[in-house]
């Protein structure tokens, strides 16, 4: 699904006037939207006598508040409009405003009447914002700011039109005084600040409401940035022939282990073979052995040299040299541990390499400290860094990473070539080669735990393993594994799953995807 910016939504808006549609029509069809959304919502009938608390600006957001307020009515609503800076300003929420009028609404203005403003915010069932809209920039003043306080204060239910108010829709900054929403109506498509945290917290649940816009009327650009959907995901995979084996759906190498941290290859090979690759070949070191081969039965153990660090020694280069051109991805780094033998082997690994590499984890620690590496890489390359992980490898802090996540994904992975998934609460997926960006919106709080991110490298490894291009298999992957912490939070709860419930319910999953 397309996020849009406020100039790209403006453009849409302009080519459907274009096609006979004119700003009046939109803004009624916007405000009837939803005022159905919030009916729905909020079960809203003629019987319920729901009170509810419109709050309007003095711009087209506001217009469509006013649609909002005489729709809601209509369906049986106690309506109260609490106009924000007075009386409407835009030719056509002036219009709205004059509809609205000649019924029954209260109609109360904060600027002059703030104290029975602020009380029908706090006896509100229903408080629908439409005080700013897409076009919200820089700073609302004082009197605003404590309006929109005072808003998320409410005990209301409380619905944000289009934009939670003081939200910049473009960037992914949450300013303390925004309003709060427990719901967002999305007018026609989502916003950048809907998908992108820490903005997207305040947006609450989002939905996106039609408006009759005419799909001929979107365009895609380059370096637009996408949701990933449930049918975009569906699409990334292809039936299984009735006459095949496991040589036609991929062999991957899986470079991970070690002693101290054996449940990391052991997550990542578990989450390899349930996204459905041919075959598995775990290689780790051999101090590891009982703790991995007690946990595996599906993939070939490849048991290899070992330094006293309990990691893999320099000395396992040829086996792994030789396993590798059998392989059709590798994946490298889960639990791996970083120091002198491993770092050689990451970069021997990345330099040989015909066949696409996943680098996760300890693998990106070691790119981080030795970043030319990346561009030796003769195969696509897919990294798969958390936040710290990515300040390593941006030489930056975690702060300024979470502070534009999209915008550090975008850059890195164009300057290095690479498909970056930086991974967090909605993941970013970027694609140097063809300036795609990617959020994800599945997935839960739960998944914070150690382990949740092998299981996402091996199930990423996989796919490209059987032949998705790495923006596809990303995607997928990304969309599938936070799909399964959703799973696993429903049956188990988000404090007590864990990366190995999520991986039982994997099987399940793929059967609407992959059958």
């Amino acid at each position: 699904m397309r996020v849009l910016t406020a100039a790209q939504m403006r453009a849409v808006e302009e080519r459907a006037v274009d096609t006979g549609l004119d700003y009046l029509r939109l803004m009624e069809n916007a405000g009837s939207a939803c005022a159905r959304f919030i009916a729905e919502q909020a079960q809203i009938n003629a019987e319920s006598g729901t009170a509810v608390t419109v709050v309007c600006g003095k711009g087209k957001n506001g217009g469509d508040g006013f649609v909002i307020a005489r729709k809601l009515f209509d369906k049986g609503a106690q309506v109260s409009v609490v106009l924000a800076m007075g009386q409407p300003a835009a030719a056509d929420a002036q219009e709205m405003y004059t509809r609205m009028a000649a019924l029954p609404v209260d109609v109360v203005r904060y600027d002059t009447q703030r104290e029975l403003a602020l009380e029908k915010l706090r006896t509100a069932q229903v408080l629908v914002d439409a005080v700013f809209g897409i076009g919200f920039y820089g700073e609302p003043n004082a009197q605003i700011a404590q309006l929109l306080e005072a808003m998320s204060a409410s005990p209301a239910l409380k619905i944000a039109v289009d934009m939670p108010s003081g939200v910049n829709c473009d960037v992914s900054l949450a300013p303390r005084y925004a309003f709060h929403a427990d719901y967002t109506a999305a007018i026609s498509t989502l916003k950048p600040a809907h998908v992108l945290y820490p903005a997207a917290a305040l947006s609450g649940r989002v939905s996106v409401v039609r408006i009759g816009i005419p799909d001929s009327c979107y365009t895609d650009e380059e370096g637009m940035l996408f949701s990933i959907e449930r049918e975009s995901v569906r699409a990334c995979f292809t039936p299984r022939a009735p006459v095949s084996n496991k040589g036609d759906y991929g062999r991957l190498l899986s470079v991970c282990g070690s002693r101290n941290m054996p449940g990391a290859a052991v997550l990542a090979a578990t989450g390899a073979v349930a996204m459905g690759v041919g075959l598995v070949t775990a290689a780790f070191p051999e101090g590891a052995y009982a703790a991995i081969a007690s946990k595996l039965t599906e993939p070939l153990l490849l048991p290899l040299y070992a330094n006293r660090e309990g990691t893999f020694a320099q000395a396992a280069l040829p086996q792994l040299c030789s396993a590798l051109e059998k392989a059709s991805a590798v994946l490298i780094g889960c639990g791996l541990g970083a120091n002198e033998d491993t770092a050689y082997l990451v970069r021997e690994l990345l330099t040989t390499a015909s066949c696409p590499v996943i680098l996760d984890a300890d693998g990106i620690n070691i790119a981080a400290m030795h970043i030319d590496m990346l561009k030796q890489a003769k195969a696509p390359l897919i990294l798969t860094p958390h936040p710290g992980e990515m300040a390593r490898l941006c030489g930056c802090t975690v702060a300024e990473i979470q502070a534009d996540r999209a915008g550090a994904a975008r850059r890195f992975a164009r300057e290095y070539g690479v498909t970056l998934v930086l991974k967090g609460a909605n993941t970013v997926i970027a694609d140097g080669r063809s300036a795609s960006l990617l959020v994800n919106r599945t997935g839960n709080p739960g998944m914070a735990k150690g382990g949740s991110g092998d299981l996402l490298a091996g199930m990423l490894a996989s796919l490209t393993a059987q032949g998705m291009e790495p923006l596809q298999a990303a995607a997928a992957a990304v969309y599938l594994h936070g799909l399964a912490g959703d799973a696993a939070a429903q049956r188990y709860s988000m404090c007590g799953m864990t990366p190995t419930l999520m991986a039982q319910e994997l099987p399940l999953l793929l059967k609407d995807f992959a059958g």
